[in-house]
């Protein structure tokens, strides 16, 4: 990478990361840093690879109890909202990474600030839902803090695990190699520098196919589409920039032409994601010069919207701060209503943990007298066994001297004596067995007694045990409820009043809405989804509507059709006729779309998602 432009990225990112090491080796450059999540340090890097390939990670481990269950569901909605980032939460951790090619140093910079913010969303969620901080599972690992960097491809100390990785990046390789020559279709591709691409003919634009030979895991995909008019082509990109979140696009005013593209990953599992994403830049490509052509007015007309949209503003800001003033009192009256029962909660924490290190301490005093039971019983086995190896000893003894003393008087060589010795032999044998018959018997009933006693206690010890888990769990329920709930509450409030243009009472809010689209009774699964940049509070009107309202910079209300066929005359009729909806289609049926004032009552909300449903709808245009 050119020295030039790393010192204009670390330059950058000072204002964005003021700490943070880097290292050079070969074609790789290495930045590293921490940023402090939940009260702790997240160990992130970035690795660049031939100036222009990028690999950002961060990993944490915990020490505690993982709720695997939990992660299944957490994985599935991270991938949902967050499909350009790898992230995954299980087997004792939570990582999270992103893949990409850039072409300037703002455009990395702004990916590192985006990888930043989710990094900050989703790990207070995994640990709130998937980390159960009152078991631990190990203890907690000693920070050597001569090790301050580790890159991705040293992260795994553990020989078999890195065979894993090597061979899964290894697939995927040639998997987007393979994809690569595929979409070619008997181009010949060229070879410049560290890169392979071809341009084909697509539609009535031109595709380019990017690839980075030495570590082909991505592929960059680039629509250009001439546009003569510079005005046009700038409103376009404003209109794709807006609506089109995960796409990039720039004019070359030189050759004229208006270029869209995105980074894709080809997938085994997602076959057709890459054609599906050249779609995507033609449908934005061309809704988006539509959209531009309807749009376009005098640059008077701009200059009197904008005042009268000024004017609107400073009104509303006026009336905010009004409201601000007379909002502080009852803060400050919440702020010592909070620190009261702050107060309050603290006796009470530092008398359950006064009671739970007591009942520690019986615990304590429980498990040392089971380990002494415990050395007991092992003490009288052992002399048990010497008991018996005594009587086995001697049996065997007798069994054999009288065994020579029948031998004897079957060759006719013994005396009278020897007759009757074999008779008090054998006398003393059948005493002795029924002397080792009884002593293990007794020695039995003793040890079954003690191992009894030994339960008793051991049961005692899980009782209580369960008692002092039960005693943590009420503390931590506590803590939550206040620390969590009720001051985050507080602090939202807070936070609200101290930003005058989301202070207002009537403003829309996701939650609003939900209630509002819940009490009515027609929208079906309404639900709130959280993302990065907005809030989507998502429903179904009957089987063949999807729902979204949409709160972000630019609130707008979106209404989809499934539909096979989607007769684009008509399409473009509604385009020409109604001129504050967008009409426009996607793979998943055709959609309509109005944006809205944050301000915007329940009625008129209401009036908003009726009137888009109705172009639709037959049944509620006969009505």
């Amino acid at each position: 990478m050119e020295k030039q432009i790393l010192e204009e990225l670390y330059g950058k990112l000072r204002e964005l990361i003021p700490d943070f090491e880097t290292r050079e080796e070969g074609n790789k450059n290495y930045i590293s840093y921490k940023m402090q999540i939940n009260d702790k340090d997240f160990e992130t890097s970035v690795v660049i690879t031939n100036g222009r390939a990028v690999a950002i990670t961060g990993k944490r481990t915990y020490i505690y109890q993982i709720k695997e269950k939990s992660c299944e569901q957490f994985n599935n909605e991270v991938q949902t909202r967050y499909p350009l980032f790898q992230i995954y939460g299980g087997n004792g951790n939570i990582s999270v990474g992103r893949r990409l090619l850039f072409d300037s140093v703002d455009e990395l910079v702004t990916n590192i600030r985006e990888f930043n913010s989710v990094c900050k969303a989703v790990i207070p969620q995994f640990e709130g839902s998937c980390v159960n901080f009152l078991v631990k599972t190990r203890e907690e690992e000693t920070y050597d803090p001569t090790q301050t960097f580790t890159p991705l491809e040293e992260e795994s100390s553990n020989e078999k695990n890195a065979d894993y990785v090597d061979s899964f990046v290894k697939d995927q390789q040639e998997y987007c190699k393979k994809t690569f020559y595929e979409l070619a279709e008997g181009t010949e591709p060229v070879t410049k520098g560290n890169d392979v691409s071809f341009i084909r003919n697509e539609g009535d634009g031109s595709l380019k196919v990017t690839m980075d030979k030495n570590a082909p895991e991505d592929l960059k995909l680039d629509y250009a589409y001439v546009v003569e008019d510079q005005e046009l082509a700038y409103i376009a990109i404003a209109n794709i920039t807006s609506t089109y979140k995960e796409l990039e696009a720039f004019y070359n005013e030189k050759k004229r032409m208006l270029h869209v593209y995105s980074y894709v990953t080809p997938d085994k599992y997602l076959p057709d994601e890459p054609k599906e994403g050249i779609e995507l830049l033609k449908e934005a490509i061309h809704n988006s010069l539509e959209t531009a052509k309807k749009s376009t007015v005098s640059g008077e007309q701009v200059s009197a919207n904008m005042q009268a949209l000024m004017n609107e503003q400073l009104e509303e800001i006026r009336l905010k701060t009004e409201e601000l003033e007379s909002s502080r009192t009852q803060i400050e009256e919440e702020r010592g209503a909070f620190e009261k029962e702050k107060e309050a909660f603290l006796n009470e924490k530092n008398q359950m943990e006064a009671e739970l290190e007591e009942e520690r301490t019986k615990l304590q005093e429980k498990e040392a007298e089971l380990e002494e039971r415990e050395n007991a019983i092992a003490e009288q086995e052992s002399i048990n066994d010497e008991e018996k190896a005594k009587y086995a000893l001697s049996m065997k003894n007798l069994t054999g001297e009288i065994a020579r003393l029948q031998a004897r008087l079957g060759q006719g060589s013994a005396t009278k004596e020897d007759s009757g010795e074999v008779a008090k032999l054998k006398s003393r044998l059948n005493s002795l067995t029924k002397a080792r018959a009884s002593m293990e018997k007794t020695l039995n009933n003793e040890n079954n007694e003690l191992r009894r006693k030994n339960k008793e206690l051991s049961d005692l010890l899980l009782e209580k045990t369960q008692e002092t888990d039960k005693l943590k769990e009420d503390v931590h329920d506590q803590a939550v409820h206040l620390f969590d709930s009720e001051k985050a509450e507080y602090l939202k409030k807070i936070e609200e009043l101290q930003k005058i243009a989301d202070i207002a009472g009537e403003e829309m809010s996701p939650e609003r809405c939900e209630k509002m689209l819940n009490e009515d009774g027609v929208y079906g699964d309404v639900s709130i989804l959280h993302g990065a940049r907005n809030d989507i509070v998502s429903c179904s009107y009957s089987e063949n509507f999807a729902v979204k309202v949409v709160f972000g910079p630019i609130p707008f209300a979106d209404v989809c059709k499934k539909l096979k066929r989607v007769d684009t005359k008509s399409l473009s009729k509604l385009n020409d006729e109604v001129a504050d909806v967008k009409f426009f289609t996607k793979e998943d049926g055709v959609y309509a779309r109005k944006y809205i004032n944050r301000r915007i009552t329940e009625e008129e909300l209401r009036s908003v998602l009726s009137e888009l449903i109705g172009y639709f709808d037959d049944d509620k245009k006969r009505r």
